[in-house]
C-alpha cells in the first residue's frame, strides 16, 4: 500500500532508517501508470487499478519526506517526473469536478466542486465510492509538496503552475468542507462530502 508505505516510511526516516525508504520509493514508482495515476497497492499480480485517490498525493508526500531527511537533491530530481505525472493525474481528477454542474448545483452538489473524484479511499468507502476528505487532504498535501519540490530544484515555471493549482484546490476544499457541514447540519469535519460522517482518522490527517 502506498498509504501504509508512505506513513511507515516517515516513521522510519524519523528513526534514522533511510536506505529501505529509498528502495521502497524506487520500487513503487516503477508501478506508476503512464497517465500519472499512482496505484493504491501493488501485490503479486502487480499494481491494483482500483481507484483510491489518496494515493497520488501520498507518493508526492513520500518523495518530499525522503528529501527532508536526506537533502539528496540528485535523488529528488530523478523522481521529479513521477511527481509531475502525479500532479497531472490530480489535475485530471479535479477537472472532472470543476464543471458548471458542480459549480452551480445545490449545496450537496456544490460541496463536491473542485475536489478529486470519488473513490473507496482508505477502504473507508468500499461499499460505495465517496468524495472522501481523506483523499482531498492528501491531495492538498501532495500539491503543496510538489510545488516546494519545484522550488528546491530551481524550476520556477513548474513551481508557479503547480502553486496556482494548489491555491485554487485549497480554496475549493475549504469551501467544500463548509458547505458539507452546513448541508448536514454538523459541527465537525465530515469524512466525505456526501454523508456528514465522523472520521477521526481523516480529521487527524487534516491537522497533521
Amino acid at each position: 500500500w502506498i498509504r501504509d508505505g508512505a506513513l511507515t516510511s516517515s516513521a522510519l526516516l524519523k528513526s534514522g532508517i533511510v536506505p529501505e525508504v529509498r528502495e521502497y520509493i524506487d520500487w513503487y514508482t516503477s508501478f506508476q501508470y503512464e497517465n500519472g495515476k499512482v496505484p493504491c497497492v501493488v501485490d503479486g499480480r502487480g499494481p491494483d487499478p482500483v481507484p483510491e485517490n489518496d494515493s497520488h498525493g501520498e507518493l508526492i508526500y513520500l518523495i518530499r519526506e525522503y528529501f527532508n531527511f536526506t537533502h539528496d537533491t540528485a535523488f529528488l530530481r530523478s523522481k521529479n517526473p513521477s511527481v509531475l505525472n502525479a500532479v497531472a493525474y490530480i489535475e485530471k481528477l479535479i477537472a472532472e469536478r470543476s464543471t458548471d454542474h458542480y459549480k452551480n448545483g445545490n449545496d450537496s452538489v456544490r460541496a463536491q466542486y473542485g475536489l478529486v473524484t470519488e473513490s473507496i479511499s482508505h477502504e473507508g468507502y468500499s461499499a460505495k465510492p465517496m468524495h472522501s476528505y481523506w483523499d482531498n487532504f492528501f491531495t492538498m498535501k501532495g500539491l503543496k509538496d510538489a510545488a516546494e519540490i519545484q522550488k528546491i530544484l530551481g524550476e520556477p515555471e513548474a513551481y508557479q503552475r503547480i502553486a496556482k493549482i494548489r491555491d485554487t484546490f485549497t480554496e475549493n476544499l475549504y469551501n467544500s468542507l463548509q458547505l458539507a457541514m452546513k448541508f448536514k447540519k454538523i459541527d465537525y469535519l465530515p469524512g466525505c462530502a456526501e454523508l456528514g460522517d465522523f472520521d477521526a482518522t481523516s480529521t487527524t490527517i487534516a491537522l497533521t
